[in-house]
């Protein structure tokens, strides 16, 4: 946050002078928080608030819109008697194209209720708040309602890769949410389906492990934060449900591109590689694989995930092709007793990878797992 508040250039001044009031000593929040004011000329003692608030602050917000003035209202609740210095990272795109109207501009919300005003706009726009995580609190709409058409939006055009993901994981979950709460969801499933097909295909998007977290569901974990009574059979069953919808919409596209980076990590050889570009490569295929294997096609699955799991050259792979293949049954039963064996006798008694062996085992999606 100090970044965010102070630039780049300014955070380093402040750097600059508390290694050199306090290289090699003991020191403590508020000998850092001294640094950063004193190089900068600047008050910072409203936020220093944060270091004796605990919590996790929430903001809300809502807007409007009037002859090319956008009005943006950010609220403030936290455990602190008084309001937070919080930095708020922001950008507008237009509601039609999605192209970036007004580039991060960073707001700070001093008081417990401010409005900020963004004229000279030519149409509606789409706010994208937070970006790049400037603050940690958690922002909610003021009515509590999510629009989807925005979240579409924001994540398949924002330009900042934190909140295209945010966005992504919230138009995901709403969707989920509806199966749990066997609501007509189809507009969702639309929605989600558009999404993920823009990520899926996106030049714009170089890098490959970015692609892989912007196209993968929330976990179930995270699910169960987001609802009052937790149901686990009920939000396996719903993710699983979305999950294959997108499996089948995109089955093609994702075998392709599956194709392509198996061809680009073979052309490596044998040689297990842990520069970036090949942890992303990982990641994205492993992404891709657990879609592939979700079709609702045992056999195909089975084959697919058989001959990851044989051509790994490292644990990663290995783990991602394991915890698919154990949880397979009726036409996929051989190739999953096949892994067992093999993951088991390659582990050659280490007990981490033993452990890692009865882990994957335990938490199967099989409906005879405790008997087994």
């Amino acid at each position: 946050m100090y970044d965010t508040i102070l630039g780049s250039p300014g955070f380093r001044k402040g750097m600059d002078l508390y290694f050199k009031r306090h290289d090699g000593c003991a020191v403590t929040c508020d000998d850092f928080l001294a640094a950063m004011a004193d190089a900068n000329g600047v008050d910072l003692s409203q936020f220093g608030r944060w270091y004796s608030t605990s919590g996790t602050p929430v903001i809300t917000y809502s807007s409007t819109f009037d002859k090319g003035l956008y009005q943006l209202s950010l609220s403030q609740n936290s455990r602190s008697d008084e309001p937070l210095l919080i930095p708020v990272a922001i950008g507008l795109l237009d509601k039609e194209t999605g192209e970036e109207v007004v580039p991060t501009t960073v707001l700070q919300l001093k008081e417990c209720t401010q409005t900020f005003d963004f004229p000279g706009l030519k149409g509606a726009v789409i706010p994208s708040i937070l970006r790049n995580f400037s603050a940690p609190v958690k922002l909610v709409p003021s009515d509590g309602k999510v629009d989807e058409s925005d979240l579409a939006v924001l994540a398949s055009r924002d330009t900042d890769g934190f909140n295209r993901w945010d966005s992504a994981q919230k138009l995901y979950e709403t969707a989920i949410l509806k199966v749990i709460n066997k609501e007509s969801n189809d507009n969702s499933v639309d929605g989600v389906l558009e999404t993920f097909g823009h990520t899926l295909k996106d030049e714009g998007i170089s890098d490959d492990s970015i692609r892989a977290y912007a196209l993968t569901l929330p976990s179930e974990s995270a699910i169960a934060g987001a609802v009052t009574i937790i149901d686990p059979p009920a939000i396996r069953n719903a993710r699983k449900h979305v999950k294959k919808a997108i499996a089948n919409k995109f089955k093609g596209e994702l075998l392709d591109a599956y194709n392509k980076l198996t061809a680009a990590i073979e052309a490596d050889g044998d040689t297990f590689k842990v520069d970036g570009t090949s942890v992303g490569r990982r990641h994205l295929r492993n992404v891709y694989l657990s879609y592939l294997c979700s079709s609702g096609d045992e056999k195909e699955a089975a084959a697919l995930a058989t001959k990851h799991f044989n051509s790994a050259t490292g644990m990663t792979d290995k783990l991602a092709a394991f915890n698919l293949l154990v949880s397979m049954s009726g036409e996929g039963e051989g190739a999953r007793e096949d892994a067992i064996q093999k993951f088991y006798k390659d582990a050659n008694g280490d007990p981490l990878v033993l452990n890692k062996w009865f882990a994957c085992q335990a938490s199967a999606d099989l409906p005879d797992e405790l008997d087994r």
